[in-house]
């Protein structure tokens, strides 16, 4: 495979791999160094790809894989990514809803790092890339059976993880409503 083609697949698919990395690793740089190693990896071992149009299914499989192994070896991981500040979000959000999709966004994020990396890699291969439980199966080479249970088990994890601890359920538009009124 030539120089030029790829560089076109670094950049045509670096953007989905670092992102599959970083919701696995929670960490900028640790997502970096995995995608990285995933790329390497990817082009090493191109030779074996059987069908090239799923090169960006296979590098973000890569990826998690290389994330998972980052984070076996990094047992202790401090997350200290900054958020992106209110002026990267669309003029059509108010700071309040910036500040509840930021809220959210941090609880699902923290859910999916207390998850086994095993766990976090379906969940992340499903919602994150778009990709359906066949190709899941065929990437990690496992049947598609076990992805479904894979899949729900996970799913189920998350949610208790995100469910209201006591009263502390969330009123921001409950709040917003009422002070406007």
């Amino acid at each position: 495979m030539d120089r030029d083609t790829l560089e076109q697949l670094y950049h045509k698919h670096f953007a989905k791999t670092y992102r599959s990395a970083y919701m696995v690793t929670g960490n900028a740089q640790l997502a970096e160094d995995a995608t990285q190693e995933a790329f390497l990896k990817a082009f090493s071992n191109f030779h074996t790809l059987k069908e090239t149009t799923k090169f960006g299914s296979w590098i973000s499989v890569i990826a998690t894989n290389c994330a998972i192994d980052i984070l076996r070896k990094n047992k202790r991981i401090i997350l200290t990514d900054k958020e992106e500040s209110y002026s990267n979000s669309s003029s059509e959000n108010s700071p309040q809803d910036y500040w509840e999709q930021q809220e959210t966004y941090q609880e699902v994020r923290k859910a999916l790092l207390s998850l086994e990396p095993e766990d976090r890699e379906i969940l992340v291969l499903k919602y994150f890339n778009e990709l359906s439980i066949q190709e899941i199966a065929e990437l990690v080479s496992l049947p598609s059976g076990t992805i479904k249970s894979r899949l729900f088990r996970a799913r189920e994890k998350v949610r208790k993880l995100l469910q209201p601890k006591g009263n502390k359920k969330r009123h921001y538009n409950k709040v917003n409503k009422a002070r406007s009124t």
